[in-house]
């Protein structure tokens, strides 16, 4: 497995050789013979350059969990608190990722320094396992079943808000039933995104908006927002400094739209390493003491 991983890394044989101080032959032989035992061709090779099969790939994460934890084992055992080490790779979303974890990422690096950390921004999800993460974060709906290996870290507010400069030329909208003569700008990835769900003291309501613009990426929105293209529904760890400098403005504040919860989800069955409970506890905890980015901890 060791010699498998270093020939996908190094995109060779040659150069994996080379770095493992062995010959050519011997990592073509380890390579050949791994791929004798689990049956099936996990490289595809031609003249010019080596490529993971589909086999290939899912093996290639499997086999960098299991050759990390060996690695972790080793170095941790006879330890009473196992000291967080190693690479750690972590998927999450663009938006989360831009605004917040950055300083997440600083402060819990200094705090433990021997922890290498991989950090892949993207807003589609993908199964960790198969992709080799140790954690990814993600952002769903409350009505969404918590999947297997899934860790509830924080509660994310959102807010409707729109330029100062729009609402004096459209006006500003009285109930969420006014939201339907908007533009209302539209965050189109999960389940139903034109339907807006906002709560207040005297009950629910669930309005379908529509508008001239649909797009995957709340930070795209957030400008085409700032300049006064409409009323977007977004984050408020997105737009809390926008709002706090009068860039946007909050529409139909006594109504608090739906909320999302933010999970960490681990490959399973694989039990989560020292490395990934710590930066998840670290992350929750930071999600849960800074007010700027307005997220309430669960």
């Amino acid at each position: 497995m060791a010699v498998f991983r270093k020939v996908v890394e190094r995109h060779s044989f040659s150069d994996a050789a080379e770095e493992l101080a062995m010959s050519a032959g011997s990592v073509s032989k380890y390579v050949a013979g791994l791929e004798t035992h689990v049956g099936t061709p996990l490289l595809a090779r031609t003249t010019r350059r080596i490529s993971l099969t589909e086999a290939g790939r899912t093996y290639y994460a499997s086999c960098i969990r299991i050759l990390d934890d060996i690695e972790e084992a080793e170095k941790t055992a006879g330890q009473l608190h196992p000291t967080p080490r190693g690479l750690l790779k972590v998927r999450a979303p663009v938006s989360l990722g831009s605004a917040h974890l950055g300083r997440s990422i600083a402060d819990f690096l200094a705090r433990f320094p021997e922890v290498k950390l991989e950090l892949t921004l993207n807003d589609y999800f993908v199964d960790p396992a198969e992709a080799g993460f140790d954690v990814s974060i993600l952002i769903a709906g409350n009505d969404r079943e918590p999947m297997r290996g899934a860790r509830p870290i924080g509660r994310m507010a959102r807010a409707m808000v729109a330029s100062p400069a729009y609402l004096e030329q459209h006006g500003e909208p009285a109930t969420p039933q006014d939201l339907k003569r908007h533009n209302c700008m539209v965050y189109n990835r999960g389940q139903l995104p034109d339907e807006w769900h906002v709560t207040a003291p005297g009950g629910d309501r669930t309005v379908r908006v529509a508008g001239n613009c649909r797009c995957n990426n709340s930070l795209v929105l957030r400008e085409s927002l700032l300049e006064g293209a409409g009323i977007g529904l977004l984050p408020t760890f997105l737009v809390a400094g926008d709002i706090a400098a009068g860039s946007l403005r909050t529409v139909l504040p006594e109504w608090t739209p739906e909320s999302r919860t933010l999970y960490a989800v681990f490959p399973q069955p694989r039990q989560p390493s020292a490395k990934v409970r710590e930066f998840v506890d670290f992350l929750a905890h930071s999600f849960a003491v800074d007010s700027q980015w307005r997220l309430a901890f669960e």
